[in-house]
Formats: C-alpha cells, sequence, structure tokens
C-alpha cells in the first residue's frame, strides 16, 4: 500500500504473522502487513456502507 491510513491497530503484522503460520499459512512479516491494510481497508468500507445516508 502506498499511503497506509493513520490509525489505531489493534493486531501487529508479528501478531497476524504467528496466527496466519499456526493455522498452516505461510506468510512473512511484510506480507502479513500487506494482509493487514486489506483488511483494515475492507473493515472501513464495510462500515461506511453500512451507515452511509442515501
Amino acid at each position: 500500500m502506498a499511503k497506509r491510513l493513520i490509525e489505531k491497530r489493534h493486531i501487529t503484522p508479528e501478531q497476524a504473522t504467528k496466527i496466519l503460520n499456526k493455522r498452516g499459512i505461510e506468510v512473512n512479516e511484510k506480507q502479513a502487513k500487506i494482509i493487514l491494510d486489506f483488511l483494515y481497508i475492507l473493515a472501513k468500507l464495510t462500515v461506511n456502507q453500512y451507515f452511509r445516508k442515501d
């Protein structure tokens, strides 16, 4: 991600790496960071869309 959103994050790339590796998904910290960025953006879009006033 070229531009990283500045916000509080509760799961670090290190934690995500451990969780994914424990479940058989081999990723490094760089890949985990990309996955987390995507998931945070997806979650934010979902919440914004749900509460959007039309």
